[in-house]
């Protein structure tokens, strides 16, 4: 999957978590791709919010990295990240548990909170929902893709997407679809349509070591 490369990807996130740590206990270049490209973009969220000033401290095991790869174990007991400036504090999490309004629950890629603290019972709930992004290890996507995810975002953050603002900046990054690979022809057509109806979300492609990853996410913040 040359689009991809993992063992870039690897020694990216390697790089990033120097500071902390040494050892990372569940991630090296057997993991499955689409697992490394989980990772990949959680830290290179991280990286996006410490290369626009804020404060990065890292939470969970104090001793060693341990990236939430799947739905089940303690969020508190794997690696996650608190980003803070001035204005406010936020919580970065790898597939995070919310509840949306409706009592439904969901399990996300990339979740960011709106102040720290903030699980119930292990559960991010709506009202501490800052925005959140779903990780698809694609080597082109289409269309259909774009819409399952504008489907998952009016069902979890109904408010934020459906927004129509009154003024140029929105206060909150946009949900956004991260894919490895590259957009088709018709995605472009989608995007015109998610910003004709004023959608608050956004697709990005070509997240990954080769591509404009800090440039993407650094602007989207």
């Amino acid at each position: 999957m040359s689009w991809f490369n993992v063992n870039l990807a690897l020694n990216r996130i390697q790089q990033y978590l120097t500071r902390w740590s040494a050892l990372i206990q569940n991630l090296n270049q057997n993991v499955r791709p689409s697992s490394m490209f989980e990772c990949y973009s959680f830290i290179s969220v991280v990286d996006a919010f410490d290369s626009r000033g804020y404060n990065v401290q890292r939470m969970g095991p104090p001793n060693q990295i341990i990236f939430k790869r799947a739905i089940k174990g303690d969020p508190n007991a794997r690696t996650y990240f608190i980003v803070s400036n001035s204005n406010m504090d936020h919580e970065i999490r790898l597939n995070q548990a919310y509840k949306n309004t409706d009592d439904i629950y969901f399990n996300l890629d990339i979740v960011i909170s709106n102040g720290t603290g903030c699980l119930n019972r292990c559960v991010l709930e709506p009202q501490n929902m800052f925005t959140f992004c779903e990780c698809k290890h694609y080597e082109t996507f289409y269309p259909s893709t774009c819409a399952n995810f504008v489907g998952l975002a009016r069902i979890v953050m109904p408010k934020n997407v459906l927004w129509n603002p009154t003024i140029s900046h929105h206060p909150y990054p946009p949900p956004s679809l991260l894919v490895s690979g590259r957009a088709s022809s018709n995605v472009l057509k989608m995007s015109s349509v998610v910003i004709r109806k004023n959608y608050h979300i956004r697709f990005f492609e070509n997240i990954s070591p080769r591509g404009q990853t800090m440039a993407t996410l650094t602007r989207w913040i």
